[in-house]
C-alpha cells in the first residue's frame, strides 16, 4: 500500500510569502537548496499553528550547521597558546635611487665643449703667428683660411681650410703657392664674397706673405674675396 503524501504550508518570512500544500519532498529540496532558512515557518496543511522550520525535527537535519572549531590533530591541541602581541616593525624607508640622467647630460655637454675647444686650440696652434697688440680674425665660421708655416727643414708649406676646421688631406702641406691658389680657386667657384684669413708663421720671411697677397689682389680672386684678414696685425701708432 502506497504511503500517503504529506503537504505543508510554507511561510517565507523575508518576502512575507505563503505557499500552501507544498509536498514534503519539495520542502526538503528547498531547504537543501538554501531557499528556506531556519527562521522561515511551516505547518501541516489544514492546521493553524506555525512553527520555525529550524525547530521542526524533520527539517533540522537538512540545515547546514557550522562545525565548531577544533584542532587538526591532538598534538596541535596540546601546543601552548602564545599570548604575545606581534609587534609590527616599521620598515625603514629605502634611499631613493640617484637619478643619473642630469649627470649624464652635464657630462655630455662638457665632453662636447672640451672636444670643440681642443679642436680649435689644435688648429690655432698649428701656425706660430707673431705676437701683436691687436689681432684681426674673422668671426665668420665659413671663412676660408690659408696657413703658411715652415717644416723642420725650412720648406714653406701652404694649407687651405674652412673656419677653425683642420684642412682636408688633399689641401694640407702644399709645397708651392700655385697649388694652394688652385685649391682656393676651386672653392671660390662655388661661392662668392667670402672672407679669407691668412695665418703666417712668425719665422716666415715677409716676402712670402707679401707675394701671396699680391696674387690674391689679382683676378679671379679679387672680385670673389670680400675681406682679407691676417692672423695678427701691427699695433697702431701712438
Amino acid at each position: 500500500m502506497a504511503e500517503k503524501q504529506r503537504f505543508l504550508d510554507i511561510w517565507i518570512v523575508e518576502s512575507d510569502t505563503v505557499y500552501k500544500e507544498v509536498p514534503f519532498n519539495v520542502v526538503t529540496d528547498w531547504v537543501q537548496q538554501g531557499r528556506l532558512l531556519e527562521n522561515d515557518q511551516g505547518k501541516a496543511s489544514g492546521t493553524k499553528d506555525w512553527n520555525l522550520l529550524g525547530d521542526m525535527g524533520e527539517f533540522r537535519a537538512y540545515f547546514h550547521k557550522p562545525e565548531p572549531l577544533r584542532p587538526q590533530d591532538p598534538a596541535e591541541a596540546l601546543e601552548a597558546v602564545s599570548l604575545d602581541v606581534p609587534v609590527r616593525r616599521v620598515r625603514e624607508e629605502e634611499d631613493d635611487d640617484v637619478d643619473m640622467i642630469p649627470l649624464i647630460d652635464v657630462s655630455l655637454v662638457l665632453l662636447v665643449f672640451f672636444m670643440l675647444t681642443a679642436t680649435s686650440v689644435a688648429v690655432s696652434t698649428v701656425v706660430k703667428t707673431p705676437e701683436a697688440d691687436y689681432g684681426l680674425l674673422a668671426d665668420n665660421p665659413e671663412a676660408l683660411r690659408i696657413d703658411i708655416q715652415l717644416d723642420p727643414d725650412g720648406v714653406v708649406l701652404y694649407s687651405l681650410g674652412v673656419g677653425k676646421n683642420r684642412p682636408e688631406p688633399e689641401e694640407a702641406n702644399l709645397q708651392n703657392v700655385s697649388a694652394v691658389l688652385d685649391r682656393l680657386k676651386v672653392r671660390l667657384d662655388r661661392a662668392a664674397g667670402v672672407d679669407l684669413v691668412i695665418n703666417a708663421d712668425k719665422d716666415l720671411k715677409a716676402k712670402v706673405a707679401r707675394d701671396l697677397l699680391i696674387k690674391l689682389r689679382a683676378e679671379p680672386f679679387r672680385s670673389k674675396i670680400s675681406v682679407n684678414y691676417f692672423g695678427v696685425s701691427e699695433a697702431p701708432p701712438p
